[in-house]
């Protein structure tokens, strides 16, 4: 922004003239745009990040499961720049479980059994040992034909993957997008109201 609008007047100083009384709604102004921009910004990427999270979970909708997984180790990620944690934990008391295959992201896909003990690889990364949960919930789906880790969070925080929850999930995240439309909305009245303050304090015509 120019020196003019926050009150230094090169003019000024070296005629000795004394400055007119610059209008605190000047920074005001400021801020309001700040925030609405912060604000605006955080709501649509959030929101817009839930929707596609939304649509990755369909395919999983009605065949997923949720487990506990135990820290027992780590190991390097697949592009072998941090690392995994493996965890230990039993495969779902389904039937359904043992229609395909189980890859655990260790080893290549084997037969499993429902209620099997088995270790698999989680999704956080890390540097060391301490950088992992000591228990977490692993989401599994069957996904072409295998069934797979998709993800794991911290323990108590997922649950099985159902059309009622997808719902949910895209509606959350369109509302999280409507309120960044009302942000920019509300920024945009808040910084003219600002700027017609700043006129009729100034008497700027």
């Amino acid at each position: 922004m120019s020196e003019q609008f926050f009150g230094f007047d090169e003019d000024d100083e070296q005629t000795g003239r004394v400055p007119y009384r610059r209008s605190p709604w000047r920074w005001i102004c400021v801020l309001v745009v700040a925030v609405a921009l912060l604000l605006t910004g955080f709501l649509l990427v959030t929101g817009m990040r839930t929707v596609q999270a939304a649509g990755e979970n369909q395919p999983f909708v009605g065949h997923s499961w949720v487990i506990t997984g135990t820290y027992s180790d780590l190991t390097h990620d697949l592009q072998m720049q941090t690392y995994n944690g493996v965890y230990s934990g039993s495969l779902p008391d389904d039937s359904n479980v043992g229609y395909q295959p189980f890859d655990n992201g260790l080893s290549d896909p084997a037969p499993a059994q429902p209620g099997q003990q088995v270790q698999f690889r989680g999704t956080q990364t890390g540097g060391q040992s301490d950088d992992f949960p000591r228990e977490v919930d692993a989401l599994l789906a069957v996904d072409d034909g295998t069934l797979r880790v998709v993800r794991t969070t911290e323990a108590g925080s997922m649950s099985p993957i159902t059309s009622a929850g997808i719902a949910d999930q895209r509606r959350n995240g369109w509302l999280l997008v409507g309120g960044g439309v009302l942000a920019f909305a509300a920024g945009t009245a808040g910084t003219v109201y600002c700027v017609r303050r700043v006129r009729r304090e100034e008497g700027v015509r």
